[in-house]
């Protein structure tokens, strides 16, 4: 269970002005890669859908939703947040063209080196198309088949492991829940051309100054 990003981050992460922790999202059940849950079947459409423009992008995203059987009052206010987000806060137009994004902008500090190492760990899995292992680091909730189907197919692309500067503190977020300490990450895959599509997600937690990172999804 996560926030779901209304408009897939791959898509309107070069706008000008965008930040993934203030466009809209929602709660959904479940994992993306998981297709019959609330979250992987709105994934699923989204993938579908054309985003080319940002209207498009916007438009997927409804339409996304009303595959999951969303309400349509939910729907429909999902829509006007991100219209309100891009066309007013941002000042974009519904046509504004989409561009892949080809290198990480200038950011903050790297993450401490042992943190860097276990997200490295995980991307390494992936390159290797290791998804058995990243089951277990899923706590077995995610199915091999699942994960495979995402990398391989859904956005198949040569992946690779990311320059250093990719583990830097933008990727984490630190918890702010008593019971739950620790850390999101949000890191994105790397091609042999630059940034992948896909990106992973999952938890950080520190015992006695040792990292442990499980791994809960890859989201485009």
């Amino acid at each position: 269970m996560g926030d779901h990003l209304i408009v897939l981050h791959s898509a309107v992460r070069t706008c000008p002005g965008y930040d993934r922790h203030e466009v809209p999202s929602m709660f959904l059940d479940g994992a993306s890669i998981a297709r019959e849950t609330e979250h992987g079947r709105v994934v699923t459409a989204q993938l579908t859908r054309r985003h080319n423009t940002l209207e498009e992008a916007i438009e997927a995203g409804f339409f996304a939703l009303g595959a999951a059987a969303i309400p349509k009052a939910i729907r429909r206010q999902a829509r006007e947040a991100c219209e309100d987000y891009f066309y007013k806060r941002l000042g974009l137009e519904p046509g504004y063209e989409l561009k892949p994004l080809t290198a990480i902008p200038p950011g903050l500090e790297l993450v401490p080196d042992a943190m860097a190492k276990v997200l490295e760990d995980i991307v390494e899995l992936v390159v290797d198309g290791d998804y058995e292992e990243l089951r277990e680091l899923s706590g077995e909730t995610l199915e091999i088949d699942d994960i495979r189907r995402r990398v391989d197919d859904d956005c198949p692309a040569a992946y690779t492991m990311p320059p250093p500067e990719v583990y830097r503190v933008e990727a984490i977020t630190k918890s702010d829940e008593p019971e739950n300490p620790g850390w999101a990450y949000f890191l994105e895959l790397w091609t042999e051309t630059g940034p992948a599509r896909l990106h992973i997600e999952g938890e950080i937690t520190e015992n006695n100054g040792r990292y442990e990172a499980t791994f809960l999804d890859v989201l485009p």
